[in-house]
């Protein structure tokens, strides 16, 4: 998409970005970020220097052929940017119209996101526009019931929905467009921003789907989001607990396996409906006790799972674990007893891995009635430099606690070729 010069120094530039948001280091943030926007301008402003006019070179480098209302989008922000009174001129126009930003723009992000992001592509990434809410199926009320009509039958299907509040959370990203970037004209212009959003969006969004805590941002794979489970107003969700794994053979794995197999189980108080521990709510088998109701335990089906670890322990843990050298003198790898895909994503904690079912992981991500473009004069004071905000709400979390598992992997052991010695029976 872009020369290999300044493509080298953009990633350069994104996996700074990632690593300073992993890190919580404030000001590592502001440089790397000051890094990655410096090398989106270079890129573009080289772009027009060098293809401009040549619209065959500058769609295999990404640029769109826009739509009108697109061409018209960026046109009023060209326009409201180079007016002697830059912030009256955009305030007016949002006033004008709120929704200014078309959708499709928004569709692209996304569309390149699942594309170039292994993990993002694999979850269940809807757009959701400008919904504040989203109702998920939670799978505790798959089967049908034979019998007479009686409302719990009503509450039973009730209790399968729950509701996201999309609205939660708010992803921003400042964008410092020169005046001179306004004279390159919409496609240009189209070709930055959607760059910068996409970038944003998928830095934080990778740290947010492994282990944001569920605190004004998504509850991540790694969290124990279970219904009993506590949530602290200063620190969300815990994280939980990693299962120690030696090994991958056969029984140890698919026991790990099992446990993404069934729906989270959990016990109400028929008078409150509030979740209840199951030591209180739960028989010896499991049975919900006189005056308690159970939920979920149904049975999931999936043909895979998917693992994802960071790729120093995918190359020192997880390739040792999953490859042996056959009788021919070749390595065979990727061996699991259960179908298993393998994602490296840097935001998973060294010595441990997390196992999925990645189509039960809801991400929404949408505009808001309120603008996604605003312009702030705040940050900078130089005269030839406008600010703009872009602003997205969205939410993300499994669809229950038994979605996602997390394993350490600290002592897990090469794979070997196993022989059994097996004696002569009496």
């Amino acid at each position: 998409m872009l020369g290999n010069v300044n493509n080298t120094t953009q990633k350069e530039a994104i996996a700074a970005l990632q690593a300073a948001l992993q890190s919580g280091d404030e000001e590592a943030g502001k440089s790397a970020w000051e890094q990655f926007h410096q090398s989106v301008v270079d890129t573009v402003k080289e772009d027009y220097a060098t293809y401009d006019g040549d619209t065959r070179a500058l769609i295999q480098r990404g640029y769109r052929q826009l739509t009108s209302a697109e061409k018209k989008f960026y046109e009023s922000m060209i326009k409201a940017g180079k007016d002697k009174n830059p912030k009256q001129a955009w305030n007016d126009l949002l006033d004008n119209n709120k929704d200014m930003m078309p959708t499709t723009i928004i569709e692209d992000v996304y569309r390149n996101l699942v594309e170039e992001h292994p993990l993002l592509s694999r979850i269940s990434f809807q757009n959701v526009a400008y919904l504040t809410r989203w109702i998920l199926n939670d799978h505790t009320g798959q089967n049908a019931v034979w019998g007479q009509v009686t409302s719990a039958i009503t509450k039973e299907i009730e209790s399968s929905f729950q509701e996201i509040d999309v609205n939660l959370c708010k992803l921003s990203a400042y964008v410092i467009i020169a005046e001179d970037m306004l004279d390159l004209g919409p496609v240009y212009l189209d070709n930055y921003i959607r760059t910068i959003l996409k970038e944003a969006i998928a830095a934080a969004l990778e740290a947010g789907i492994v282990t944001g805590n569920g605190l004004n941002q998504p509850a991540g794979l790694d969290r124990n989001i279970a219904k009993t489970a506590t949530f602290s107003q200063s620190t969300g969700y815990a994280q939980k607990t990693a299962k120690p794994v030696t090994s991958f053979l056969p029984e140890e794995y698919g026991a790990l396996v099992a446990d993404l197999a069934v729906t989270e189980v959990w016990y109400t108080q028929d008078s409150t409906g509030n979740p209840v521990d199951a030591a209180t709510a739960a028989n010896a088998d499991g049975s919900a006790k006189d005056g308690y109701t159970k939920h979920g335990g149904r049975m999931r089906a999936f043909d895979q799972v998917t693992v994802i670890c960071n790729m120093v322990d995918y190359l020192t843990k997880i390739m040792p674990a999953t490859t042996v050298l056959t009788a021919q003198g070749t390595y065979s790898k990727d061996l699991f007893p259960f179908p298993t895909e393998v994602i490296r994503s840097n935001a998973v904690e060294t010595g441990k891995a997390i196992m999925f079912l990645p189509e039960e992981y809801f991400v929404g991500i949408g505009g808001t009635k309120e603008g996604t473009i605003e312009y702030s004069d705040e940050y900078k004071f130089l005269e030839d430099q406008r600010v703009y905000k872009i602003k997205l709400h969205g939410n993300g979390r499994a669809y229950d606690n038994t979605v996602a598992i997390v394993l350490d992997i600290s002592n897990l052991d090469p794979a070997y070729i196993t022989v059994l010695n097996k004696g002569e029976t009496a």
